[in-house]
């Protein structure tokens, strides 16, 4: 066995390992957490697997899996890889038991974030979670209360309306009025925090807890990654609170929707 050397990529400590120089390649992005040193350890190998067999195993594939492509989570020593629509099943793991001792979500499925994940100490009901590049702290409890406002919502309201904060006024009135104020009260406070984008991004109308094919399920990915691939499929006006329209120029930008309050509450007998 070689004698131990400093790792150059994540965890950055001593290991025996494979040569960087030999393992590295050109299309190699995640210069940030390079460290000084010239080994990337086999931990850090794991996560970075193209083709992985025991990945393929776990989730009942044909051919060797990408693990880029998954989301991570360690609950109790034991690893457990969850497709990116299996919102289901992260929500499980995040929030009944202990906090997991990992977690690496994944929203554009393109980028290595397992290795960037902090561990968490097992048996904790609060914990960190890599969500895409950003790290989030989470604590059970204020994350249920936020995902449960936002899936109450989402029951009627698409989430780019929740996220944007701009709603159809005919699904308002169809929703309730004062049921959509008393959730939006509480949204508006929060809208801008990491723990938002993470229980929009988990929250799911389907029982299976998968997103339903139409459904805007990955509105938080455009926060995350600048990602406007999305853009390009056609979008139902009804769906949107900010409606998308193509200029002259065959470019894309955003209109802002108009939510007149005060001619819904005049309609509501007065509401105000």
């Amino acid at each position: 066995m070689s004698p131990l050397r400093r790792t150059r990529v994540g965890c950055g400590n001593e290991y025996d390992g494979e040569s960087f120089d030999e393992w590295v390649r050109d299309t190699f992005t995640n210069y940030d957490n390079l460290h000084p040193g010239d080994v990337i350890c086999d931990n850090c190998l794991f996560w970075f697997e193209q083709k992985s067999v025991e990945l393929q195993l776990r989730m009942g594939k044909d051919k060797p899996q990408k693990m880029q492509n998954y989301c991570h989570f360690l609950l109790g020593g034991e690893w457990y890889p969850v497709g990116k629509g299996d919102k289901r099943k992260m929500t499980e793991i995040l929030l009944s038991g202990p906090f997991p001792e990992l977690a690496a979500i994944a929203v554009s499925g393109q980028k290595h974030i397992a290795f960037r994940a902090r561990h968490n100490n097992p048996g904790q009901s609060a914990g960190w979670v890599q969500f895409e590049e950003q790290r989030v702290w989470v604590e059970q409890e204020q994350l249920a209360n936020i995902l449960s406002w936002v899936e109450e919502l989402y029951t009627t309201f698409a989430k780019s309306e929740i996220e944007s904060g701009r709603y159809s006024p005919r699904r308002i009135m169809a929703f309730g009025i004062d049921r959509w104020e008393a959730l939006e009260n509480q949204i508006k406070l929060i809208r801008q925090t990491t723990n938002f984008q993470l229980a929009l991004f988990l929250a799911q109308r389907s029982e299976n807890g998968n997103e339903q094919q139409g459904d805007d399920g990955d509105a938080a990915q455009d926060h995350l990654e600048g990602d406007t691939k999305g853009l390009q499929e056609p979008l139902q006006d009804d769906d949107l609170g900010a409606v998308r329209e193509r200029d002259q120029k065959r470019s894309l930008h955003r209109k802002p929707g108009e939510v007149h309050q005060l001619n819904l509450f005049a309609i509501a007998g007065g509401h105000r």
